[in-house]
C-alpha cells in the first residue's frame, strides 16, 4: 500500500512541475485531472473543473473537439493552437498523447497547453518595427530623392546666372 501512495505522489510531483497547464482527459472528453497551472489559467477550482467537458475552455469548442479525437486517432498530437477561454485569452498551443492501463488498454489523455502569448506579442512586434523600418527608409528615400532634385535645381540656377550674368 506504501508503495502505491509513492507512486501517486511522484505521479502527483510529475503534473505539478509543468509550470504550463497540463490536464488528463477520459477517452470521453471529461477532464479527469490537472494541474495547479490549470486551475490559475482558468480561474476554476480544481473540484469545480473535474467532470467538466475539456471542449468548453476554449473560445472554439470545435477545433478543441478536434484536437482530442486526433489525439485519439493518432496517439499523440504536437503544437496543436488553441486559445483558452480565461480573463485575458491566452493563446497556447497543445501536446498531448494517451495513456494506457498495464494491459494497454487507452484509458485517456494528458495535454499540455504551452502558454505563446509572449511569443505572439513579440511576433506582432517584430512584423510593426519591420513596417515601420521600411515606412521609414521609404520616407528617408523620397527625401533623398527631393534633396537631390533641389540640388539639381539649385546647380541649374546657378549654371543659368553664369549664362546671363557674365562676371
Amino acid at each position: 500500500m506504501e508503495h502505491k501512495k509513492q507512486e501517486s505522489q511522484y505521479a502527483r510531483s510529475l503534473i505539478e512541475a509543468s509550470l504550463d497547464p497540463l490536464i488528463t482527459i477520459s477517452t470521453g472528453g471529461k477532464i479527469t485531472d490537472m494541474n495547479l497551472a490549470t486551475v490559475h489559467i482558468t480561474g476554476k477550482a480544481r473540484e469545480a473543473l473535474i467532470g467538466t467537458d475539456f471542449f468548453d475552455y476554449f473560445t472554439e469548442p470545435e477545433k478543441a473537439r478536434k484536437i482530442y479525437q486526433e489525439v485519439f486517432a493518432k496517439g499523440f498530437v504536437t503544437d496543436y493552437p488553441l486559445t483558452i477561454t480565461d480573463h485575458k485569452l491566452t493563446d497556447v498551443l497543445f501536446n498531448g498523447s494517451v495513456y494506457k492501463d498495464a494491459k494497454g488498454k487507452v484509458m485517456g489523455a494528458v495535454v499540455v497547453a504551452r502558454d505563446i502569448t509572449e511569443q505572439k506579442r513579440f511576433e506582432t512586434e517584430l512584423i510593426e518595427a519591420k513596417e515601420f523600418a521600411e515606412l521609414a527608409a521609404g520616407i528617408a528615400d523620397e527625401a533623398k530623392n527631393k534633396a537631390e532634385a533641389a540640388a539639381q535645381i539649385a546647380e541649374d540656377a546657378v549654371k543659368s546666372k553664369q549664362h546671363f550674368c557674365p562676371i
